[in-house]
């Protein structure tokens, strides 16, 4: 048999050496009633469990074909040993490794389970549809920028465009974004896909007007003509009712997370980069 280091088997050598962690000891263990034992390895078990475990199969599945998967988990069930013979498993930066290995399991594993006991009424999906809809907004915005790097030069191509220059040649001559060479057109957008300063400067303008003053953002100095403004229609709730319940989910995750924080007793002896 050509023994075959997988990706796959050195990912699962990682949760198999978490075995080490726990002090267990390379002996046989007891097998339960309900576990089929398909191997020992030096005396140690390996059941239909683990196999199907390790493949991320159901219990119940038929084990038919799956003899090279047995193998690998007998090679990772050797090199466990191995490295527990060796001490591996008492090295510091083995321990870190694991437990880090631990602590992201039995945290994700709490996140899902508590994702998956959720229920949320039609009365909350509702009222999150709807204030999701009103935040986004039902208009969509066509827009085009001058973006500079100094107030001083955006003030002056204001007054070039209010003595009746072109804004797309402005826009193509001093431009630094990346639309300059469409003439500063930034396409359609809505609520939320603008940084805050620079879509409030859009919505207190008419189409075919651009902005009085420079608009700073963190991007540097806007100058901005709104091109035209046009309805959008909110997409029924049923098409993305998955998607208001992640919102839902996410929000409820996040004061979840604030009350264990809030409950725990969290000190920082040394604070990293000290």
């Amino acid at each position: 048999m050509n023994i075959r280091i997988t990706s796959a088997l050195l990912a699962g050598l990682v949760v198999l050496l978490a075995a080490c962690d726990r002090g267990d000891p390379v002996v046989a263990t007891p097998v339960t009633d309900d576990a089929e034992t398909l191997a020992l390895v030096n005396g140690v078990p390996i059941t239909r469990t683990d196999l199907f475990t390790y493949v991320g199969l159901e219990g119940t599945v038929d084990i038919a074909g799956t003899e090279d998967l047995l193998d690998e988990l007998i090679n990772l069930e050797l090199l466990r040993q191995q490295a527990v013979a060796a001490g591996i498993d008492q090295e510091e930066e083995t321990r870190i490794i694991l437990r880090n290995v631990e602590t992201n399991l039995l945290a994700s594993q709490v996140i899902e389970r508590r994702t998956q006991a959720m229920r949320f009424s039609d009365a909350e999906i509702q009222a999150e549809y709807d204030a999701q809809i009103a935040a986004h907004g039902t208009t969509e915005y066509r827009a085009r920028h001058i973006l500079v790097r100094e107030p001083e030069l955006a003030a002056d191509l204001i007054a070039q465009l209010d003595a009746g220059a072109d804004f797309a040649e402005l826009a193509q001559a001093h431009s630094i974004d990346g639309s300059a060479p469409e003439g500063g057109d930034l396409g359609w957008f809505a609520a939320g896909q603008m940084v805050p300063a620079f879509f409030e400067a859009v919505t207190a303008l008419e189409p075919g007007e651009h902005s009085p003053e420079p608009v700073a953002t963190q991007f540097g100095w806007h100058v901005i003509q709104l091109s035209d403004t046009r309805a959008i229609e909110a997409p029924p709730l049923a098409d993305v009712r998955p998607l208001v319940e992640e919102i839902l989910q996410a929000r409820a995750l996040r004061a979840y997370m604030e009350q264990l924080r809030a409950d725990a007793r969290i000190e920082f002896p040394v604070r990293p980069g000290e």
